[in-house]
């Protein structure tokens, strides 16, 4: 019992016991150690050295994956509404009247329009490389199909207004009942 110290406010029978009076509190600072060491605690666990970070727990590992897949939901949405809003704006810089019936938008290139959305998907595949930085690995993925698609998508959609937009050459004539589509040989030339 010599080892517990308590103390004591009315009597200063026990020896090592501040009281109100004026004992020496040398016996309890005795074993306290000097006053300049840190303490020891709190102790690290033992399968971990000091200074290093224990693994976060399971839980924390499905909570950021599912933020993860909530993130890649969301910029999906964003970046559908951003390629229509492009697209639409195009349209608009080329002269396609959108509410009007009796308008006549036949004449019209989408070339600009396209060219708009695949900005867009330039800019998406940027924040796929961010994010892949970031490390949010599932969101990165998704932006990056979603980036390529739009690209994709408008190169082609280029591709094929473009080829519309280039009038056909007009069949020549080569002899009798031949038509010739560019002028050149006879092999080009139907009937001939």
């Amino acid at each position: 019992m010599g080892s517990v110290r308590a103390i004591a406010l009315g009597s200063s029978a026990v020896p090592g016991v501040l009281s109100r009076g004026t004992q020496d509190p040398g016996p309890l600072l005795s074993d306290a150690g000097p006053m300049t060491t840190p303490p020891s605690w709190p102790t690290p666990h033992p399968s971990h050295p000091v200074g290093a970070h224990p693994p976060p727990p399971q839980r924390h590992k499905w909570l950021r994956a599912g933020a993860d897949i909530a993130l890649a939901i969301g910029l999906l949405v964003i970046d559908a509404v951003a390629a229509l809003i492009a697209f639409v704006f195009g349209l608009d810089t080329v002269g396609y009247t959108l509410f009007d019936p009796g308008a006549d938008n036949s004449p019209l290139s989408l070339v600009r329009p396209l060219t708009y959305v695949a900005a867009v998907g330039g800019i998406v595949l940027v924040s796929a490389i961010l994010l892949f930085r970031a490390r949010v690995v599932i969101s990165s993925g998704v932006q990056a199909f979603a980036g390529l698609a739009l690209v994709s998508a408008a190169v082609i959609g280029i591709n094929h207004a473009e080829r519309e937009a280039r009038p056909q050459p007009a069949p020549t004539e080569r002899g009798p009942g031949s038509l010739c589509r560019s002028g050149g040989d006879s092999s080009e030339c139907l009937g001939g």
